[in-house]
């Protein structure tokens, strides 16, 4: 028996073997952008044994028996096979997955309608009970991060000699990939308490801490954290970088998408199933991937989606979404989500990676107190305020600890700032993109000022000088000095700008300036121009003032988008005229009474203004610095008032007047057609006063087309002192030229325009003015007025239209505009083509 045990001892240590459980774990990860892929199925080829990742990419599979090899696939994806070790039970296999085009077989149903449709149908009825908004009032812990990171850095540009002192950075590259290693350069994190109570607008945030790897600017880190916009699932439209692109729990959603049932399962407690949706279409805004829905509620529980290949978005390779619900009192609330958006200027160059994470835990539905801490939040905040450093205090508070990558990032970039070398980077790249060039505590500029040419100065040379913050953070001290050569002049200005507070922001300041301007408007009034606007022009007189003007102001910004200035202004103009030998030039003259003769007509004028303006701009993104703040916008209306006072007397000033001007401007999308601007200016000026201190229409005489002015109108040719103005401008993005086959790889985009402008001048302001002219008819007024002359569009609008092509070359657009009336002006362009110069995601 002995024997015989020892025999068999053997093969039954060989069966135990066989039968032992073989554990294998591992990620599956984007071969770019190296995320993880969630949902993508892990499986042992020639079996039905396999699971899904989570949503990070994780998975873990057991084997009872033993396999040879193990497979991942993924939607969108090449499928990768790897060989399974046949020694050990624990087993870490990974997948890196690199994209493929996608084809799903087509379903052919014989009877009835596709299965996958009624599901989709019903997810449709149901979303607005499903959604958290649909809770009276809802609070939650939100717990985000943004990372910035650079790929394509190859070796040949990590050898150049100008990267040879930031070699120790690449140390940081990300190598879990083999073929598009990347380097994390920015981390913000975010801990926040956000409460929503329902009919009472958007929800608020309010940060209790926020950590950002070397931006200390609270409006950049905001502009950077918009990239990736909020949004929920169920929305019609999820907006990427402002773009609309089609959700597939859209209300048209069955028109843009096909769906196909996948698969069924239990998941936490719920029979679901799995449905994978393509588009219908090439080349329109939509999505493909995969999500997982209950059968009872028709709650969304998990969803994968990445934007189509052949979406017209400027420099966006791609666009992933992923969004995990959890169950809290019978309702899916929203667990994690991420959207990772991949920048990429052209194929193989480096290109820039921004991914945004976002966890939720702590919630509390429908009760009372959430209603008073709601309308108790300040969401109002400074970085200096809610500005974490402690290491200590993130490990206690985040949902989930940073990867090794991202705990790099902050000590990397505090190394990057100590290289000296990294400052005159840093300088060159604001020189550019500023115009001034920083040399100690003053900076010099701007350099596309330093030369340029007119009728009056001929060949004209200015230098500007400005302190920086590092002269004092809180006072800029400027000024400049320019000379003409034609008419051995110089001319000068000063300003001194005082920031009293940060918050409120608050301004204090003062100007005077003695120069020459193609634009009768003050410093105070906003006029829209174009990088080309003053070059480039039309072979016609240039029509200039020399204009000396003083002021000072007080600016105050309050809460919810609301700003105030006031400003008292004097200034003296004095237009050209003569500058020709025939004459012609800014033959202006102003009767002062109606008993006063020509013989002594006021050719200059001397005004003093007390100027009030109020602006309102909600949730407009704002980049704040020192001294100014740069607005990028806003996706609510902007609303500005001015009231201007003329006062008689005061330094000299020959004019009492009022005047209130109310500027309008929005956008609206409009999928799948695209995008609407539309602008609305209204004023009227009471008293009698020289035309160029009423409203003169701005007008552009180049062969740049310039979106605030009209481009078919002459600059100084239609003035009023009662109008209203209309702007119109619809993008249609891709929805045109997408859909011709040869053209849509181009990437163009239609645009259109349509722009109005009626007005009227008093009788008193129409006799006191000897440049007004009834009408441009040639007859009426000696031959030299009809275009030395101006006049108002009383008797119907004046009226332009354009068509055009953008997104040439993602920066350029060429029109062709059209002047719809007031024809009869000899020297006005009747059809143009203009060039212009946009750039829009």
């Amino acid at each position: 028996m002995r024997r015989i045990w020892l025999l068999l001892l053997p093969l039954c240590l060989s069966t135990i073997a066989l039968s032992q459980t073989q554990v294998i774990s591992g990620r599956v990860t984007d071969a770019d952008t190296k995320e993880g892929l969630p949902f993508s199925n892990v499986y042992i080829p020639g079996t039905t044994l396999g699971v899904s990742t989570d949503l990070d990419g994780y998975y873990t599979i057991e084997l009872q028996n033993p396999a040879d090899s193990i497979a991942a696939s993924a939607l969108g994806y090449d499928v990768r096979i790897k060989p399974i070790p046949t020694a050990g039970d624990s087993i870490s296999i990974s997948f890196s997955l690199g994209n493929s085009d996608f084809t799903l077989e087509e379903i052919v149903v014989i009877a009835g309608e596709n299965p996958a449709n009624i599901i989709v149908r019903n997810i449709i009825e149901n979303k607005d009970e499903n959604r958290i908004e649909s809770q009276n009032t809802v609070q939650y812990e939100s717990y985000s991060k943004v990372e910035l990171d650079l790929e394509n850095i190859d070796e040949d540009l990590r050898s150049k000699k100008w990267m040879k002192p930031f070699a120790f950075v690449f140390e940081n590259i990300d190598s879990t990939s083999d073929e598009k290693p990347f380097l994390p350069v920015y981390l913000n994190e975010n801990l926040a308490d956000v409460y929503y109570v329902k009919g009472e607008g958007d929800a608020k945030e309010v940060i209790k801490g926020q950590r950002t790897s070397g931006i200390s600017n609270q409006s950049v880190v905001e502009y950077i954290k918009k990239i990736h916009q909020k949004f929920s699932i169920y929305d019609n439209w999820i907006y990427v970088l402002e773009k609309p692109l089609a959700s597939p729990f859209s209300d048209a959603g069955l028109f843009y998408y096909e769906y196909y049932i996948q698969d069924s399962a239990y998941i936490n407690n719920n029979w679901s199933y799995k449905l994978k949706f393509k588009p219908k279409r090439k080349q329109e805004n939509t999505f493909f991937g995969d999500f997982w829905v209950t059968d009872s509620t028709f709650a969304i529980q998990r969803v994968n989606m990445r934007m189509s290949p052949d979406v017209n978005i400027n420099l966006v390779s791609r666009v992933i979404i992923y969004q995990e619900f959890d169950t809290l009192q019978n309702i899916f609330v929203p667990f994690k989500q991420k959207m990772i958006v991949d920048f990429t200027a052209a194929e193989g160059t480096p290109g820039m990676i921004g991914r945004r994470t976002e966890t939720f835990k702590d919630f509390v539905l429908n009760k009372p107190d959430t209603k008073k801490r709601f309308s108790e939040s300040d969401p109002d905040y400074t970085l200096e305020e809610i500005e974490q450093n402690d290491e200590s205090y993130w490990q206690s508070v985040r949902h989930e600890p940073l990867k090794a990558t991202e705990e790099g990032i902050y000590a990397m970039v505090d190394s990057i700032k100590n290289v000296p070398i990294y400052k005159t980077y840093v300088q060159i790249l604001e020189t550019i993109f500023t115009g001034y060039f920083e040399f100690g505590n003053v900076e010099i500029g701007p350099y596309f000022s330093v030369y340029s040419n007119n009728p009056v100065e001929g060949n004209r040379v200015r230098l500007g000088l400005r302190t920086t913050p590092g002269f004092n953070k809180q006072l800029r001290i400027g000024g400049f000095l320019a000379y003409g050569f034609r008419d051995q002049d110089f001319k000068y200005g000063a300003d001194l700008q005082w920031r009293i507070s940060k918050k409120p922001r608050v301004l204090l300041g003062a100007a005077y300036k003695k120069d020459i301007s193609l634009n009768s408007e003050s410093s105070e009034t906003f006029v829209e121009g174009d990088l080309f606007s003053g070059t480039f022009r039309r072979n016609i007189l240039q029509k200039l003032i020399s204009v000396e003007e003083a002021k000072i102001f007080y600016e105050r910004s309050w809460k919810k988008g609301f700003s105030n200035r006031l400003t008292l202004l004097n200034r003296n103009m004095d237009p050209y005229g003569a500058l020709t030998p025939d004459g012609a030039g800014f033959n202006y003259g102003y009767l002062d009474g109606p008993n006063d003769i020509p013989a002594n007509i006021d050719t200059t004028i001397n005004t003093t203004e007390l100027i009030f303006k109020t602006r309102f701009a909600p949730g407009e993104n704002i980049i704040d610095g020192n001294y100014n703040q740069v607005s990028f916008g806003s996706t609510k209306p902007i609303i500005e008032l001015q009231y201007t006072l003329g006062v008689e007397g005061v330094f000299g000033s020959d004019y009492n007047y009022h005047k209130l001007d109310l500027y309008f401007r929005h956008y609206v999308n409009i999928p799948p057609i695209g995008w609407l601007s539309y602008r609305f200016k209204a004023g009227k000026t009471f008293g009698t006063v020289p035309f160029l201190l009423a409203e003169v229409h701005a007008g552009n005489e180049g062969f740049v087309s310039n979106r605030g002015t009209f481009n078919t109108l002459n600059r100084y040719e239609f003035a009023s002192d009662t109008y209203f103005m209309m702007l119109l401008e619809h993008h249609f993005d891709g929805y045109l030229f997408n859909k011709i086959p040869w053209v849509r790889k181009l990437d163009l985009r239609a645009v259109v325009n349509f722009k109005a402008v009626i007005g009227s001048l008093s009788d008193a302001n129409q006799a006191a003015n000897l440049n007004y002219v009834d009408d441009f008819t040639g007859t009426e007024v000696p031959p030299f007025q009809t275009y030395l002359g101006f006049t108002t569009p009383s008797r119907r609008p004046f009226m332009e239209a354009g068509v055009g092509i953008e997104n040439i070359f993602k920066v350029f657009r060429v029109e062709a505009m059209w002047r719809l009336s007031y024809l009869n002006n000899p020297e006005i362009p009747k059809f143009n083509i203009m060039v212009g110069t946009a750039f829009y995601f």
